[in-house]
């Protein structure tokens, strides 16, 4: 259970991480906040696409992780007589 706690601590950190860039590279983007030309845009937008893949990816993980913990809820709220 320990170890169980560490990985989900560590899924959270890097997913928290990848949503604090994917916000700034976003901001940056949207309201211009870099030097360069096109090619400097092309840049961000690709790291901004690859930081939004690791989030999307983490966050999947984290839901099959934690998919009994979300069937059981579910079942709780969903099928009160």
């Amino acid at each position: 259970e320990v170890n169980e706690m560490k990985k989900n601590f560590y899924l959270d950190i890097v997913i928290f991480i990848a949503c604090l860039a994917c916000l700034i590279t976003g901001l940056m983007l949207d309201f211009h906040l870099f030097e360069g030309g096109r090619e400097v845009r092309h840049y961000w937008r690709d790291i901004h696409a690859y930081i939004g893949y690791v989030m999307a990816a983490g966050v999947l993980l984290h839901i099959i992780w934690h998919v009994k913990w979300i069937k059981a809820a579910a079942k709780q709220i969903f099928c009160k007589k």
